[in-house]
């Protein structure tokens, strides 16, 4: 019986506000800490919602550093809240992500019952337009990609898995690849179609689509592999280097 208003950056701030769960997404710039006009003016945005409680589900030395100087006076929820007598945050922290999120939120006296189980179908729009045009009917979807922090990630292997695929179906089901940003050029380099928007980079909600409609995906262990699972879709992951 509470408004639940998320702060996020402006990529996903653009997404989250069509989801029907929550009353408002509030933008964070993610500006440098010395940029000391921004920081007052994030705190006074913030104070106008006389918000009662943050639940820090980033738990980074960012949202640490929001809680001592822009929301130091609301009952703040993390995983340091979260710990058991005599655990320490770095045994917490060895548990996957969602484990720790839901241990989190029902200490903070929140049922949950979507942690491990999202609903994106909310997320799902009509992408027939874009599917025609890179896929007649069914198609797999590849995620070569990874985030630049972590390259060690990235399987190497992804244009020969092209080629054979091609080989082994005789070219019945087209290879998309759905680029981000910084990933275009090497995306261009695989022997897959690079699926874009007016030479951008898909949305995310475009993306969560694309996925649902996918024959089979194979991807590092990225943000995609995480939605496809949600989706409950048939594919694999690669884990490691």
């Amino acid at each position: 019986n509470r408004k639940v208003f998320l702060l996020t950056t402006r990529p996903y701030a653009i997404f989250m506000s069509e989801c029907p769960y929550i009353d408002g997404v509030i933008i964070d710039k993610r500006l440098p800490r010395w940029n000391l006009l921004y920081l007052n003016n994030l705190k006074k945005i913030l104070a106008k919602y006389n918000f009662t409680k943050v639940f820090d589900l980033q738990n980074s030395s960012r949202t640490k550093f929001y809680k001592k100087f822009i929301l130091n006076r609301i009952e703040w929820s993390s995983s340091e809240t979260s710990l058991e007598p005599g655990q320490s945050k770095n045994d917490f922290d060895k548990d996957p992500v969602l484990d720790r999120m839901e241990i989190q939120l029902k200490k903070s006296g929140i049922e949950t019952q979507f942690v491990k189980n999202l609903d994106l179908n909310w997320a799902l729009s009509d992408i027939s337009r874009l599917t025609k045009q890179y896929a007649n009917n069914e198609y797999i979807l590849l995620f070569p990609f990874c985030s630049k922090k972590h390259p060690h990630k990235k399987w190497p292997y992804f244009k020969q898995l092209i080629i054979q695929l091609k080989q082994h179906y005789k070219n019945k089901y087209p290879i998309l690849l759905a680029p981000g940003p910084s990933e275009i050029d090497e995306a261009n380099k695989l022997s897959g179609k690079v699926v874009l928007e007016n030479k951008e980079p898909i949305n995310i909600k475009t993306l969560i689509s694309l996925i649902s409609n996918a024959k089979f995906i194979v991807a590092n262990d990225t943000g995609p592999a995480h939605i496809a699972s949600h989706l409950d879709k048939k594919g694999i992951v690669l884990f490691g280097s």
